[in-house]
């Protein structure tokens, strides 16, 4: 009887708390969502501006640096905050959000704010 009685709370507590875990892992990790970013359109838009420019290769070099590594921290700043995995723009045909110019207005401000 001892060991019916506890072998009893054991199932219940069993069939109770896995379900709990999961429902309240879900609600506070919820599953990231999808959004696309043209990557390769805002380096490429940013490669043609800097070449109208018309700037010595050091600066140039410089300029590169700084943009990878804005866009670099603009995007993943924008993946943490919003849970979200992006895409590339190409590789998605509809259904997600596109936060292209979004993160390029983001990264534009961000560029400005460098000295000059």
């Amino acid at each position: 009887m001892f060991i019916n009685s506890h072998l009893s709370i054991l199932i219940l507590s069993i069939t109770l708390s896995v379900p709990t875990t999961l429902i309240i892992n879900h609600l506070v990790n919820p599953q990231p969502q999808f959004a696309v970013f043209d990557f390769n359109g805002t380096i490429n838009s940013y490669n043609k501006d800097l070449t109208a420019q018309n700037i010595d290769k050091e600066t140039l070099m410089l300029k590169n640096r700084q943009f990878n590594f804005i866009l670099s921290t603009v995007l993943s700043d924008y993946i943490r905050q919003n849970n979200v995995i992006l895409l590339m723009e190409p590789a998605v045909i509809k259904g997600a959000p596109n936060v292209t110019n979004h993160l390029q207005r983001k990264i534009s401000l961000a560029i400005s704010r460098l000295p000059s």
